[in-house]
């Protein structure tokens, strides 16, 4: 978290820059009249508790507002969605939890069936995540009070105030977060979660260097195997929800809605687990952060129960083998092709490909003894076709010719 809160204040100024041009050019100054531009038909009809004491501090004393469906009853568990405040409240100006855009945010949640929350926070930025952090921990602890059920949180946050709502969505400790949006924020972070669905919207006519930090958290988002609905509104401007009265931004309203509600409410303890998996990608990822033993262990830890994931198997362990040697990582390359070989000790490709790394490496006893190796399996291999034969062979014997120099 310390990372994000000493984000660069060049991010932080553009953001603050965007949203305040997105509140002089909409309603006037006082962002109390600023209006989502999509109503729930039950929205009117959603329970509203205002100023609940979540914490006290000194003298001071934060409250939150919670907004209810308008069936909600005695028992009920909901999914609660928080709407993050990173930047407090200052003095003498409206508090943001009456906001119109934190006031109509919260009821389409509340009317779609899912508890939203709006709170008050600190101005300066390690009082607001403490802020945040002790709301987490009130509402969880209150689940039963407020109807919520206290593992399945959402976040929403926009514009500067995804600064903090990132790095919180992806703290691994917090795995009752479930599902988090970000609209047209900054996003300095690396994504490192792979089990919390994201909403990333991006207005096209926002400031570029805003929409640069999508873009290079995006990029890694799909490297990282990262579960993310990408929605790139061309045309849009900053807090387009506000500005921008069309039907597309009505339906990018929706869509958040329903990806909320879907991720919020789903059985999330299978897909959870296929999606720890260990593939291919994450497999190369893991490589690159921690070094290829710590790849190697959890190879050999995630096969005993996922024996049959692409990973494990032959040509796809051999495809990242050459990828390595493609890309210079020799070392890392021969360690690949030794699970290949000790997976696969049948197969006379495996090593060949293993002696084509050794040679690479410049271990040349070790090269030739996988090439014969390749030869002497070749000869009991039977379910090769004759062309996959002559393709092992002929590398098998040109590295031999090559290495003993006859």
């Amino acid at each position: 978290m310390s990372n994000s809160l000493r984000a660069t204040r060049a991010a932080v100024a553009v953001c603050l820059l965007c949203l305040a041009q997105a509140i002089a050019s909409a309603q006037g100054p006082d962002p109390t009249r600023q209006r989502v531009v999509y109503k729930h038909p039950d929205a009117d009809k959603v329970q509203v508790r205002q100023d609940v004491t979540y914490k006290t501090t000194g003298t001071t004393t934060l409250k939150m507002d919670v907004y209810t469906p308008p069936v909600a009853k005695a028992g009920d568990r909901l999914p609660v969605v928080i709407f993050v405040n990173a930047f407090g409240d200052a003095p003498g100006r409206a508090k943001v939890k009456t906001w119109g855009q934190y006031t109509d945010w919260p009821r389409l949640v509340a009317a779609s069936g899912m508890v939203g929350i709006t709170y008050e926070a600190r101005t300066d930025p390690t009082g607001s995540y403490q802020d945040l952090a002790a709301l987490i921990d009130h509402v969880r602890a209150s689940a039963a009070d407020l109807h919520v059920d206290a593992d399945r949180v959402g976040l929403w946050s926009c514009s500067g105030n995804v600064l903090m709502g990132l790095p919180v969505a992806m703290d691994e400790t917090r795995k009752y977060i479930r599902a988090a949006v970000f609209y047209y924020g900054v996003m300095t972070e690396h994504p490192t979660r792979n089990d919390v669905p994201f909403f990333v919207a991006r207005a096209g006519d926002d400031d570029p260097q805003l929409n640069g930090s999508i873009d290079v958290f995006m990029k890694a988002a799909i490297e990282e195997e990262v579960p993310v609905t990408f929605v790139n509104y061309v045309g849009a401007q900053h807090a387009f929800d506000l500005l921008d009265d069309t039907e597309r931004t009505r339906e990018i309203i929706r869509q958040t809605i329903d990806f909320l509600k879907f991720n919020l409410t789903r059985n999330y303890e299978a897909e959870d687990a296929a999606r720890r998996v260990l593939s291919p990608p994450k497999f190369m990822a893991l490589i690159q952060r921690q070094g290829v033993q710590k790849a190697v262990q959890e190879f050999e830890a995630q096969r005993k129960s996922n024996p049959n994931a692409a990973l494990y198997q032959e040509n796809t362990l051999n495809t990242l083998g050459y990828r390595l040697l493609q890309q210079g990582k020799v070392k890392d390359a021969v360690e690949v092709l030794k699970l290949n070989v000790a997976s696969y000790p049948n197969s006379a490709n495996t090593y060949d490909s293993l002696g084509d790394a050794y040679e690479a490496d410049g271990q040349k006893e070790l090269a030739i003894q996988m090439s014969e190796k390749a030869l002497q399996v070749l000869a009991t291999q039977t379910e090769l076709s004759e062309g996959q034969k002559a393709n092992i062979r002929t590398s098998a014997e040109a590295k031999l010719k090559r290495l003993k120099g006859n």
